[in-house]
């Protein structure tokens, strides 16, 4: 059964051999159009997986992760387009509602809720995707922005879905710290490409805010032992970020 409405489906994936069957099951009601574009340095059975479920394949050098969207939208066979990743799949009410969505006029982009697990435990607070994500859309009117935490631009209004998104985060601790190390480098390249000096005080205030936000302000205490530890991580990747732009701006050859 697919939905009324033609959907395509995109992901840009990376050594996600291990969670993408589950993605690619829950979005087989949808469409038969699934688009993966695999980064050429994946090392273990992405692609496998993928022909399993018939999807097209394509493999990119990897430049960021706007240029990496934007090129799946470009492959999508249909205009509207659901974009996840590997280690996401949509709960059964997701499915209902996109498949039985009646597009509201002037709407270009439907944000979706999102439920992270991480360190094995539902996230409720701690400033973890609180409004949704945008990831329902018409790729005609819209388009990808940003080298690391990407965002969606689209020419129109955002509406929003009720049923929410899952989502396998982070696993454990080094997991989370590994990614974040990859994350904090592109986000210091970022600054340094826009003109962003280093600054002392950004670098020990902002992280100190990042941890007073999420654990207090979005009540992170409600999360027990999560909220504390993901507030201070959080506060630590803020603070790497700041620590390599000072690196990248004293050595521009790293």
């Amino acid at each position: 059964m697919n939905s009324s409405l033609p959907i395509s489906v995109v992901l840009v994936v990376r050594d996600g051999a291990k969670t993408l069957a589950r993605c690619l099951t829950s979005v087989q009601p949808l469409t038969s159009d699934i688009v993966v574009i695999l980064d050429p340095r994946t090392v273990d059975a992405t692609a496998a997986v993928c022909r399993q479920f018939k999807a097209r394949v394509y493999t990119r050098r990897f430049d960021d992760f706007s240029g990496q969207k934007n090129y799946a939208l470009s492959q999508a066979k249909n205009s509207w387009v659901l974009s996840l990743d590997a280690d996401e799949w949509l709960s059964p009410g997701l499915q209902q509602e996109l498949l039985h969505l009646t597009l509201l006029p002037d709407v270009t982009a439907y944000a979706i809720p999102r439920k992270n697990i991480i360190f094995g435990r539902i996230i409720n607070h701690t400033n973890w995707d609180p409004n949704g994500l945008v990831r329902f859309f018409d790729k005609t009117r819209s388009s990808w922005q940003g080298q690391v935490h990407e965002q969606l631009v689209t020419r129109g209004q955002t509406a929003g879905l009720i049923s929410p998104l899952m989502h396998e985060n982070y696993r454990t601790v080094e997991e989370f710290l590994t990614r974040q190390d990859a994350y904090s480098t592109l986000a210091a390249q970022e600054k340094l490409q826009s003109g962003v000096r280093f600054s002392l005080f950004s670098a020990l205030f902002q992280p100190l805010g990042e941890f007073f936000r999420r654990y207090i302000w979005h009540a992170g205490f409600l999360d027990g032992w999560h909220g504390l530890f993901l507030s201070y991580l959080m506060a630590q990747y803020h603070f790497s970020v700041w620590v390599k732009l000072w690196q990248k701006s004293h050595s521009p050859s790293v």
